[in-house]
């Protein structure tokens, strides 16, 4: 009997000693820190004595907001060309971003039977001429026409990408349902 609880008694022991010893193993470590950067220390010792250097205020750096460069501005232009190129299109608006193109387009009155092979066509061509967009998304909906402008202008006054972001995914979403 003595015998009896003397094995239970170890094997309990050894089991309760696993199992602390492997939840130590599951155990994720602290992520390292990283050092701070250190600016140098100015140097403090005068080359004319006469004169004390005073230390100067850092000013916090800031991120500095996507701007639209003059590439994409010019690309956008090229892209609205070759949209109003196209037969039964009268105006056209482009934004780009990335390699996406959002075009809003104007059909002249007697094309407005064709709109969905007009939209295919200048998406199609837009593709094709231009390699650095690779989806073209065309609509001839007044509304979206509307805050594409709207876009457009704002990206010219030199406003931000980043202020139209909600703006900019809801035209694309509606787009990409017009296309489906």
């Amino acid at each position: 009997m003595k015998n009896k609880k003397l094995k239970y008694f170890l094997s309990l022991l050894l089991i309760t000693s696993f199992l602390i010893s492997g939840c130590s193993l599951f155990r994720r470590p602290e992520p390292e820190r990283q050092p701070v950067p250190q600016t140098p220390a100015p140097d403090l010792t005068p080359q004319n004595p006469n004169i004390n250097p005073a230390p100067q205020p850092q000013e916090p750096q800031q991120q500095p907001q996507r701007q639209p460069t003059p590439e994409t501005t010019e690309l956008a232009e090229r892209i609205a060309d070759i949209a109003t190129d196209v037969d039964g299109v009268d105006n056209s608006v482009v934004v780009v971003i990335s390699n996406m193109a959002l075009v809003g387009i104007t059909l002249e009155r007697d094309s407005a039977a064709q709109e969905k092979e007009i939209k295919k066509e200048v998406a199609k061509r837009i593709e094709d001429r231009e390699p650095s967009i690779v989806n073209a998304y065309v609509s001839a909906n007044p509304d979206l026409v509307k805050q594409l402008q709207d876009i457009s202008r704002g990206i010219q006054r030199g406003e931000p990408i980043s202020s139209f972001f909600d703006q900019i995914t809801d035209v694309l979403s509606r787009m990409r349902a017009e296309t489906n």
